[in-house]
Formats: C-alpha cells, sequence, structure tokens
C-alpha cells in the first residue's frame, strides 16, 4: 500500500505524525488504514485515535476498528501497554491489533476504517484490516520493535544537491603562506 495523506498533528502530549494509506475494495467494502506516531503513553494513544477519528474517512465509515501498542524502554522486556476496540465488526479491531503485534509495532495508534459494501466478505475483512494497516506502517518506515525510526526532518533545502562542502585544504594552505610571508617580512 501507499500512503496517500501525510500530516503533522499538535496534542496535549506532543508533536504526532499521521499518514493514511490507499483504501482496499473487496465486493464492495472500502477498507482504509491510518496511523499515528509517536504514541507513547496509552493515553497518548487515546488522544491521537480520537484525532484519527475526526478525519472525514471515519465519518463515512460503517466500523472505525482502533488499536494501539506503546512499548516502553527498561529491564530486559519491555513494558507494552496496548488496546483496541471493534466499534461494531466483530473481532475487527481484536485482529487489528493482532497483527500489530504480530509485527511489533511500537508506539502507533492505528484505525482501521470500513465501508460496508452490501456482501457479506467472511474472513477476508480480517485479511484487508490487518494488510492495510501493516502495508502502511512499513510505506513509513515502521521497524519491528523499535516503531518509525525516521521522520521529516527538520529542514532541507529543496530542489537538488546539497551545497558543496567549504574548501578546507585550499583555505589551510592560504593561511599557511600568509604565516611564511609575514615571518620573512620578519626577518628583513
Amino acid at each position: 500500500a501507499h500512503m496517500v495523506l501525510r500530516s503533522r498533528r499538535s496534542t496535549p502530549h506532543g508533536t504526532i505524525e499521521i499518514a493514511r494509506g490507499e483504501s482496499a475494495n473487496c465486493d464492495g467494502s472500502i477498507f482504509t488504514a491510518q496511523i499515528a506516531w509517536p504514541v507513547r503513553t496509552k493515553v497518548a494513544a487515546a488522544a491521537a485515535i480520537a484525532l484519527l477519528l475526526q478525519e472525514s474517512v471515519c465519518g463515512a465509515a460503517d466500523h472505525n476498528m482502533t488499536a494501539f501498542r506503546v512499548c516502553s524502554a527498561g529491564g530486559k522486556r519491555p513494558k507494552v501497554e496496548k488496546g483496541y476496540e471493534d466499534d461494531g465488526e466483530a473481532r475487527g479491531g481484536q485482529r487489528l491489533l493482532g497483527a500489530l503485534t504480530k509485527i511489533a509495532a511500537a508506539d502507533v495508534a492505528v484505525v482501521v476504517s470500513r465501508v460496508y459494501g452490501g456482501v457479506n466478505i467472511g474472513k477476508r475483512r480480517f485479511e484487508l484490516i490487518a494488510s492495510t494497516a501493516t502495508d502502511l506502517l512499513l510505506a513509513v518506515g515502521h521497524e519491528p520493535g523499535k516503531g518509525i525510526v525516521h521522520s521529516w526532518g527538520d529542514g532541507h533545502a529543496l530542489g537538488g544537491s546539497p551545497p558543496p562542502a567549504p574548501a578546507v585544504a585550499p583555505v589551510a594552505a592560504a593561511v599557511a603562506a600568509g604565516a611564511e610571508r609575514t615571518e620573512r617580512q620578519r626577518e628583513r
């Protein structure tokens, strides 16, 4: 899946990044994943999910399944806080959390929205819930157990190669030559 939309938002728990992936269609049902990161506490995950649920894709959906995984460092085994909500899609949120656990997702909150297409697609819905979320996590650079380790960065020049590095060797040679000239002048 490709990322369709990415943005930054401020929350009471810090700045988070949000991404939405391409929708997956199956017999008229449409599945769309959104993720928010970094979320470092259960409360921050709940705030991020509340923010994601305000997106238009969620307003149009019949079900908005949510899950989060927050990993705290410490000791030999990091503590993992996790949670999910099915939102009327039986076992949907539970399967979403299972997919996050399988890839060792860290410090993310996820919403997968489903617009029901009128046809019962059975267990295929669980595959689409999992794949839309995990594909999007991989698209933004999620690494198992580490989370999303890169971000947008803080200011890069647009439109081309980086500026050339200053020429240190010629400058050093000029300084040395100047010092040598000064020494000769003192000798006179």
